[in-house]
């Protein structure tokens, strides 16, 4: 069952396009993250390719699909930096990026947790049931930590390794937070998704449960990001 538009996943990148590097620290800070993993690691890579909005190094493909197209054992390092959770089928994507790699290749990536942005989740989970009596599916769900190591075994991993970050970062409001994620391309592309545009009562019911129940002493809105960091080599 395919719960993404993919088409929205380019589109919403495509928009993005024109002022992400006004909003794009998460990526940056995120990616910088992987790049100095990679320096642990005594193998010289030669081959690399990223997956990923955000150019970094070697080939780039920022082309989103469930299973990559590139003929077996054709890199010896493939990153993937902020792109996976918005995969249909994930085992299946892990499967083809095992696949692409050379024998004692290394992959290396990073997606958005389950308690990323869960304070905004609830805040219009609860706003959107106090106005209509009912709920749409406005965020995506996410890959619990526990459940990347079962994935990476299940691809044919070698050693798999699994790790978080908590990011808090806080904003003036909901509107600043959105701005943000529509910038980064991270808006809603769940394809049974509401297609008319959510009201302001919504957002304003919404905020004032964000900072009733998660708000700042100074008045701010915290959001929480939480990255699963994966790690597995190819067996030689």
């Amino acid at each position: 069952m395919k719960l993404f538009d993919i088409q929205a996943y380019h589109l919403h990148q495509q928009r993005a396009k024109k002022t992400f590097h006004d909003h794009d620290f998460l990526y940056q800070h995120v990616r910088d993250e992987l790049l100095a993993r990679l320096q642990d690691f005594k193998a010289r890579f030669l081959e690399p390719l990223t997956l990923s909005p955000l150019p970094s190094f070697g080939i780039h493909h920022a082309i989103l699909e469930d299973y990559l197209s590139f003929p077996k054992e054709t890199f010896d390092l493939i990153l993937s930096c902020l792109q996976a959770h918005w995969i249909n089928d994930l085992p299946g994507h892990l499967k083809s990026i095992h696949h692409s790699l050379k024998k004692e290749g290394l992959f290396l990536g990073a997606l958005w947790g389950g308690r990323t942005l869960y304070e905004l989740r609830e805040s219009l989970l609860q706003a959107e049931i106090k106005l209509t009596g009912g709920a749409s599916p406005r965020m995506a769900p996410l890959l619990h930590p526990t459940d990347a190591s079962i994935l990476l075994g299940k691809a044919g991993f070698f050693m798999p390794v699994v790790d978080t970050e908590i990011i808090t970062v806080t904003y003036p409001s909901i509107l600043n937070l959105i701005t943000d994620l529509r910038g980064m391309g991270e808006t809603n592309k769940l394809i049974d998704r509401p297609k008319t545009f959510t009201s302001k009562l919504l957002f304003k019911a919404a905020e004032e449960i964000y900072h009733e129940a998660f708000g700042n002493n100074s008045g701010t809105l915290p959001a929480t990001f939480e990255v699963i960091y994966l790690t597995g080599w190819k067996h030689a």
